[in-house]
C-alpha cells in the first residue's frame, strides 16, 4: 500500500455487525492514528444514509471505517469530508471499470452510482469539539463480487457485474486508501477548485430537469450545484433557485 498514514494501521475482523459502529468505540476509549482503518468482509448491522440498512453477502463485499482527526474543518465545514470521500471511492470506481468510467456518479450527497445503480454508500459520522471537527468515522460499503441482491435492496450493482470478473478484496482495500489518502491532502491543502469542480462534474442528474417531492409537494425541477454546507440547490420552473437538506427531498 503506497500511502503515507491512511491503512497503515489497520484492524481486520472476520465479522461485526458494524465497523463505524467498532470505530466509534475505538475513539471512546482511546485516540487511533489517523488513517486508521477497520475492515470486515462480514457486516451483519450495516449503516447507510437516512437509517437505512446496508445488506451485504459475506465475503463477497467490503465494509470499511476510516479514522481521521480533521481538526483543520470548522462544523460549518463538515461537507468538505464528504466531498472528499465520494470522489475518492468514484475515483477507486473510474480505475476499476474503464469502460464505464464516464457512467460512475456521485448521487447526492455522497452514494456512488455505475450506470444509474447504486455500487457504494458513505456515512461520515463526526465528533465536533468547539468550532472544529475533532474526529470523523468514515464509513464505506461497496458492492463487489456479490451478484444477487434481496429485491428490498433496491436495484444495486456490483464491480463483478460490469465486469465480470472477481476481484481480491484486499487490493481494493490497498487501492482505495491511496485514492482517500490523495484527496484529503488535497483537501487539507485547500485546493478546493479541483474538489468543488470534480464533484460537480460527476453529480448524478445534473442539470436534468426530474420529478421531485418534497414533503406533500411534488414539482419539477433540475440540479444545478450543491452549497457550501451541502444543501442540494435545485432550480424550479419558476426560475427560483431553492436549497435542499438530506431528508427534505427525493425523486417522485
Amino acid at each position: 500500500m503506497k500511502t503515507l498514514f491512511t491503512g497503515q494501521h489497520a484492524v481486520h475482523l472476520t465479522a461485526v455487525d458494524s465497523t463505524n459502529s467498532y470505530a466509534s468505540e475505538m475513539l471512546r476509549q482511546m485516540r487511533p492514528s489517523e488513517g486508521t482503518i477497520i475492515y470486515t468482509f462480514e457486516q451483519t448491522q450495516g449503516r447507510g444514509q437516512r437509517g437505512n440498512t446496508w445488506y451485504s453477502e459475506p465475503n463477497k463485499n467490503i465494509a470499511l471505517s476510516l479514522i481521521l482527526h480533521p481538526s483543520f474543518l470548522k462544523i460549518s465545514e463538515q461537507f468538505l469530508l464528504t466531498k472528499m470521500v465520494s470522489l475518492a471511492v468514484s475515483d477507486l470506481m473510474a480505475e476499476l471499470l474503464p469502460e464505464q468510467r464516464s457512467e460512475v456518479k456521485i448521487k447526492w450527497p455522497n452514494d456512488i452510482y455505475v450506470a444509474s445503480r447504486k455500487i457504494a454508500g458513505i456515512l461520515i459520522e463526526n465528533t465536533l469539539v468547539s468550532q472544529h471537527i475533532q474526529s470523523s468515522v468514515i464509513g464505506i460499503g461497496m458492492n463487489v463480487n456479490q451478484t444477487e441482491f434481496s429485491v428490498e435492496s433496491g436495484k444495486p450493482v456490483s464491480l463483478k457485474m460490469h465486469s465480470g470478473q472477481e476481484y481480491d478484496l484486499k487490493l481494493i482495500i490497498d487501492r482505495l486508501c491511496e485514492f482517500i489518502e490523495a484527496r484529503y491532502l488535497q483537501l487539507k491543502a485547500r485546493k478546493m477548485e479541483g474538489l468543488d469542480h470534480t464533484y460537480l462534474q460527476r453529480l448524478y442528474q445534473i442539470n436534468e430537469w426530474k420529478s421531485y417531492t418534497s414533503g406533500d409537494e411534488e414539482f419539477e425541477g433540475r440540479i444545478l450545484s450543491v452549497s457550501n454546507e451541502g444543501k442540494l440547490q435545485v432550480e424550479l420552473q419558476s426560475g427560483d433557485v431553492k436549497g435542499f437538506d438530506l431528508k427534505e427531498i427525493g425523486l417522485r
